[in-house]
This record gives C-alpha cells, sequence and structure tokens, in this order.
C-alpha cells in the first residue's frame, strides 16, 4: 500500500510477523485460528480507519480494494494454518481429503491469486468463457475411493506450490491443466502450462535451491524465492516417489510425480 499514513498499518504488520515467527517455532499460542480471526478483525478495523483518512492510495487504488483481496487472502490463510497445524503432529502422514472439498480449496486459492492481481488477469474453467488475458484452469481427480483421495498434507502444499509456478510462469491467456489420479496403490499428479517453458540445458538445474531458468529470471516479476520445484523435489524422494520435467522453451512445460501410496485407511 502506498499511503501518506503508514503508521496505522504497523500495528497490523507486527502482527503479522508475530504470526510468521509462531508458524516457525510452533507456537500454537499464538499459531491458531481464534488468533487468526482476531487478526483479520484487527486488519479491517485499520483499513476502516484508513479509508476515513485516505479512502484513494498514492498509487490511485481504493481502501475497499484491498479490504476485498484480504477477505480472501484470510479464507485461504485459515485453510493453510490448519493444514500446518495437523502437519505439525505427523508432517508425513497420509491423510483423507474430500474431493470437493480439496478442488474448492484450490479454487479459493485461484479466486485470492486473481483478486491480488488486481484486474491484470482472470482465471476461469470453460474455455467458451476465456478473454485473452485469462487463463483456461482444466481440473480433473480421479480416485479409486470416489469422494475422498489420500495425500499428506505438505504434498497438498506442493501441489499448491507447482500450480503457482505454472501460472506465474504462463502469460495471461495461456492454460494450465492439472490432473490428480489415485489408483492400483500409486498417487499421481501432473501439471502442464502453455508458458516460458524452460531451456533444454538447465531443465536438470531449475530444481537446484533458488535457481531460475535464464529466459526468466530478469523478465518475470516474482515475489517467491525460487524454492518452489526445490521443495517438490525433497519431498518426492523423502515419499520415495519419482519427478519428471518435461519443457522446451518457449513452449510450456510439464510436471508429472508418481508416489507409491501405503496401506492406509483400509485401502
Amino acid at each position: 500500500m502506498e499511503t501518506d499514513n503508514p503508521e496505522l498499518l504497523d500495528p497490523v504488520i507486527s502482527r503479522a510477523l508475530e504470526f510468521a515467527d509462531a508458524s516457525h517455532s510452533k507456537d500454537k499460542s499464538v499459531f491458531n485460528v481464534e488468533s487468526l480471526r482476531k487478526f483479520e478483525e484487527d486488519i479491517n478495523e485499520t483499513l476502516n480507519n484508513l479509508k476515513t483518512k485516505q479512502p484513494v492510495l498514492n498509487d490511485g487504488s481504493h481502501v475497499d480494494e484491498y479490504s476485498k483481496i484480504l477477505k480472501n487472502v484470510f479464507d485461504v490463510f485459515e485453510v493453510r494454518l490448519k493444514e500446518i497445524i495437523q502437519r505439525w503432529e505427523d508432517p508425513n502422514a497420509w491423510i483423507p481429503i474430500r474431493v470437493r472439498n480439496f478442488v474448492d480449496d484450490f479454487k479459493e486459492f485461484f479466486y485470492a491469486m486473481e483478486k491480488n492481481s488486481k484486474g491484470r488477469y482472470k482465471i476461469i474453467y470453460n474455455i467458451a468463457e476465456q478473454d485473452e488475458k485469462d487463463y483456461l484452469v482444466n481440473f480433473a481427480i480421479n480416485s479409486e475411493g470416489e469422494e475422498i483421495i489420500y495425500m499428506p498434507l505438505i504434498l497438498k502444499d506442493v501441489i499448491r506450490d507447482l500450480i503457482a509456478n505454472a501460472r506465474k510462469y504462463t502469460p495471461p491467456g495461456g492454460d494450465i491443466t492439472i490432473g490428480i489420479s489415485q489408483k492400483n496403490g500409486v498417487f499421481k499428479f501432473v501439471v502442464e502450462d502453455t508458458g516460458y517453458g524452460i531451456p533444454e540445458d538447465e531443465i536438470e538445474k531449475v530444481v537446484d535451491y533458488g535457481y531460475r531458468a535464464s529466459n526468466v529470471k530478469d523478465t518475470v516479476r516474482t515475489m517467491g524465492g525460487g524454492f518452489g520445484l526445490t521443495k517438490a523435489y525433497y519431498v518426492v524422494n523423502e515419499l520415495n516417489g519419482d519427478m519428471w520435467i518435461d519443457s522446451e522453451a518457449g513452449e510450456g512445460t510439464k510436471i508429472k510425480v508418481e508416489i507409491p501410496i501405503p496401506e492406509i485407511m483400509g485401502r
């Protein structure tokens, strides 16, 4: 936010840093749903105070725009917070997740992403509705459990990161295809995009910590640390799985993950 009254935001920024510290130290006295909802109330109150003093910010945006974006961010945040706390107990435990809830969580994630773009692009799910700057997302899940899939929550985290990468490195107007299959004792995940792709001689390097391909590192603005693929590679190996990257510069990227499913939940 570019505002003449940054001091109004200082307390909630400090609170955000407290949440970050508590997530690292596993401090449930701070990192819990009740504290998160109080934090959201504090932010809304802060934005109302800011709106009274400066409804239109220095960058021409309105405070109300940020209020709507943050509402969606907090919806995603609450889901993530619950996942993180559950992961603290047993990070590699395979747990049942309803397919409908899984898809809804990711649609909330996409919606928050879209709102944060402030109109630069939209994310849609029907090709008949795709305009020039819209991302078309295709999402399919098949499971022997029909309405249930199993996965460690950290794997859901990896899937989220890889999907975010696909969006980040695909220009508006591109396609992102996501598939999950859980059959015959194997969990499969594929994400494919029509983005910038990766130069052939750099494909093996992109899993190195902090490495960004030469064709995007100076042209694609990102707030990430360049470790999404590193984390994915590490987690998949920890779960005794395999990961493949198929990419061509200027054509897009396809990432495929296969992980053996342990004998769980009466499967």
